[in-house]
């Protein structure tokens, strides 16, 4: 919560420029930035509650400064393919048994892995430079890690729009809203294993 009140503070003097701060924050989240991407969106929905930005232009700039974060990611795991894992930067990413995790993640769902990678900051990054090397279609890529950002971007916003007025409200908001998110994924995964087993029986 801290946090989130001191980027509110910084951004509050700024105005209409806050937009660029957004954008450029949720673009270096993408690299990796060691700050929660729901930290910058609910921060952005309390400007908004404030009337310092706009609420629909800043769902679109969000929408835009996270998909284009990942984006790159993906490119330039797709550009580098193979010879990526032999840069250092590469070997510090997927230290502490990271590689084994997002190789065992795609052999278990594929392509699918993409649209769980936005529920999980830990492995995101990782998820999608891999996605980048083992050449998956750039609009699959897109339209799931699109589709998840459907979901998480908007909520995140609405979440801080709607009780950034409150902190005490917020907080507990918060906490519910990761647990939804959480539950929901668990049932989608679930279901991804049930239609798995019956084509493997069949």
């Amino acid at each position: 919560m801290s946090l989130i009140l001191q980027l509110l503070d910084f951004l509050l003097p700024y105005g209409m420029y806050a937009y660029g701060f957004m954008l450029g924050l949720l673009l270096a989240c993408g690299f990796g930035f060691p700050m929660p991407e729901d930290v910058i969106l609910i921060t952005s929905g309390m400007l908004a509650s404030r009337h310092v930005v706009d609420l629909l232009m800043t769902n679109i700039l969000c929408l835009v400064g996270v998909l284009a974060g990942d984006g790159a990611v993906f490119c330039i795991g797709y550009r580098l393919g193979p010879k990526l894992k032999q840069m250092k930067f590469y070997r510090s990413l997927m230290k502490n048994g990271r590689e084994e995790k997002v190789d065992r993640w795609f052999k278990g769902y594929g392509d699918r892995v993409i649209f769980f990678a936005r529920f999980t900051p830990g492995l995101r990054m990782p998820l999608f430079l891999t996605a980048g090397m083992y050449r998956v279609s750039f609009w699959k890529f897109l339209c799931l890690d699109g589709i998840a950002a459907l979901i998480s971007v908007p909520l995140w916003i609405w979440v801080g729009y709607f009780f950034g007025q409150n902190l005490e409200l917020l907080e507990q908001k918060m906490t519910q809203f990761q647990l939804v998110i959480y539950a929901l994924l668990a049932l989608v995964i679930i279901g991804f294993l049930v239609v798995y087993l019956r084509k493997k029986n069949r």
